[in-house]
């Protein structure tokens, strides 16, 4: 039996749901709204079961994991602050999670194949950059400034892009819905500013295209995405307006994406790439990120290929 631990919107768990029933694979999809009803765990004879939607699931008989995102959680331990004191009700949270670890902690030791970032799920952007660098991928010009004066200063000299240095948050306003996308930064941006949290300036470049690259395993797919009006951020495109091509990454580069997944302990992911000039600069890379434009339009099937490993 395959163990699947998603969302239940995710549609590249849904591919792959369907390529395993394609291939008559038993399989538990566990998404991230549901919730261990009970457990049933007997150390002594070494049997482990646990309960989802009513259902018995024994964890012996999962013989492979692939996790996509989300967590297990478990339902009883829901209990409102009305009810408990707030330092008891912690004390029941740190509970469930100990059966939460548990179940990931004896997947594991069962050696069973478990593909996904089961372990490592988010990454520091900052820290990815850096090791990046050091690995030998180049990096577009990066600062990070929280002093108003030494932006202008910067700014002055090119022009440059800023983005968050953690992950987006959709940040509601009124009626309003405000994403912080990548822009380019401009004195206007900053005119009335006196004082600013810590921002990252990167210098723009002209790209030829931009590649988005997925890893999964030993094995790496691309496509390249050209955006014929010049946008900062791609994501700012309709997607009638955009056009992909499946795309190989040179040799050398796919021996460094895989040498920086090692250090980061990551088993697949997303990587972000700007082609310029017969030069390729990393952006960032995503644990969690999303491929299926890259199967769907480099034509991969990379969903059938991660079902056929389960």
């Amino acid at each position: 039996m395959v163990l699947l631990v998603s969302n239940y919107n995710d549609s590249i768990t849904d591919e792959i749901c369907s390529w395993l029933s394609s291939e008559d694979k038993k399989f538990i999809r566990l998404n991230e709204n549901q919730v261990i009803s009970s457990v049933k765990f007997n150390f002594n004879q070494n049997s482990f079961e646990i309960s989802i939607d009513e259902v018995s699931y024994n964890l012996n008989e999962i013989k492979a994991v692939f996790y996509r995102n989300g967590t297990i959680s478990y339902n009883t331990c829901d209990i409102g602050t009305d009810e408990l004191d707030i330092n008891l009700e912690e004390f029941y949270r740190r509970e469930c999670n100990s059966i939460t670890n548990f179940i990931f902690y004896y997947l594991q030791t069962r050696n069973i194949p478990i593909y996904g970032n089961f372990f490592v799920k988010e990454v520091n952007k900052l820290e990815v950059l850096h090791l990046a660098n050091m690995l030998g991928f180049k990096i577009p010009e990066t600062y990070i400034f929280s002093e108003v004066f030494d932006i202008k200063k910067t700014i002055t000299q090119k022009e440059f892009i800023t983005k968050a240095l953690s992950e987006m948050q959709p940040i509601i306003n009124g009626d309003g819905l405000y994403l912080n996308y990548t822009t380019q930064i401009s004195k206007e941006n900053i005119q009335n500013k006196t004082k600013l949290i810590p921002t990252l300036l990167q210098n723009k470049i002209r790209t030829d295209f931009e590649i988005r690259t997925f890893f999964f395993e030993n094995k790496i797919w691309s496509v390249a995405t050209f955006d014929f009006e010049n946008n900062v951020d791609i994501r700012n495109i309709k997607e009638v307006d955009k056009k992909y091509i499946p795309y190989e990454l040179p040799m050398s580069l796919q021996k460094k994406i895989l040498k920086l997944a090692k250090v980061l302990k990551l088993k697949c992911g997303t990587i972000d790439f700007l082609r310029t000039r017969n030069e390729y600069f990393f952006l960032e890379v995503n644990p969690l990120g999303q491929f299926h434009q890259v199967s769907l339009f480099g034509n991969y099937n990379i969903g059938k290929y991660i079902a056929s490993l389960l």
